[in-house]
Parts: structure tokens; sequence; C-alpha cells
């Protein structure tokens, strides 16, 4: 019996799961790890726009646009600046900082036995990395 079983539909089962173990982890914090990782990036940049942060943790602009709204609502973001959507930055609230200090140890608890499960697979999952990379430059060029 030949392998015919879909690579895409498969790596999307498996990020799914892995979404779900992270959310479990972060459940104390009260984030999810789509919140996790915005407000951690964020973090780290102080107060970009919303075009800088998207390039940041790698969105398209409308996608992170619409997590934080949800983040906004949360209290967890807010956002400064110009009248224009594009001239306005993004800065995290107080609440946002102790959501981000409440889960980054909860986070660097599951990243580590992740890390320690897959450690075998973590060649692997560098090189698809490099070849979705490459094919969607390709796309791109055609």
């Amino acid at each position: 019996m030949s392998d015919d079983r879909c690579m895409c539909t498969g790596l999307r089962q498996a990020a799914h799961a892995m979404t779900a173990i992270y959310d479990e982890a972060l459940a104390p914090s009260g984030l999810k790890i789509t919140m996790f990782r915005i407000i951690r990036r964020l973090s780290e940049a102080g107060e970009p726009s919303i075009t800088e942060l998207a390039a940041i943790v790698e969105l398209d602009r409308s996608s992170l646009g619409r997590n934080l709204k949800v983040l906004e609502r949360s209290g967890l973001v807010a956002f400064d600046g110009g009248e224009d959507e594009r001239s306005k930055v993004v800065k995290l609230t107080s609440k946002g900082k102790a959501a981000l200090a409440k889960a980054m140890p909860l986070w660097l608890g599951v990243q580590r036995r992740m890390k320690a499960k897959l450690a075998a697979e973590s060649d692997a999952l560098s090189r698809l990395m490099s070849v979705v990379k490459t094919e969607l430059e390709a796309d791109t060029r055609t």
C-alpha cells in the first residue's frame, strides 16, 4: 500500500494537537498560545506599529489586527498614536505585562517538555521549515 496520507493534513493535525498542549499549560495565566505569542513578541519589540508587529510575528496585517482586537478587549494591549491606522503603535498594558509574567514560566515548562520529547525530530522540523520557506519564495517568484 502506498503512503497517500496528505502531508498538509498531517501537519495541521499535529499543529492543532500541539496548540492544545500549549493552551492547557498556559491556562492558569488566562492566555492561549496565540495570545502569548503576540504579547511576548510585543514585549520584546517595545511599541511597534501594527505593520512592524505583523512582520515580527510573521502574520499578515489583517490577521494580526483581528488578534489585537481580542487582546485589546481583554485589556492586554492598547493602541497609541496617530489617527491613521498605519501610524498607531501597539503597547502592552500593565494587565498584559502581568499576564505575560504569569505565562512565561508556564510556557518555559511546556517548551522544555516538548523539546525533550521531540529532540530527535528537531532537525526534521528545521528541514521542513526550510523547504516550506523555499517553496513559498518560489511561488512568489512565478
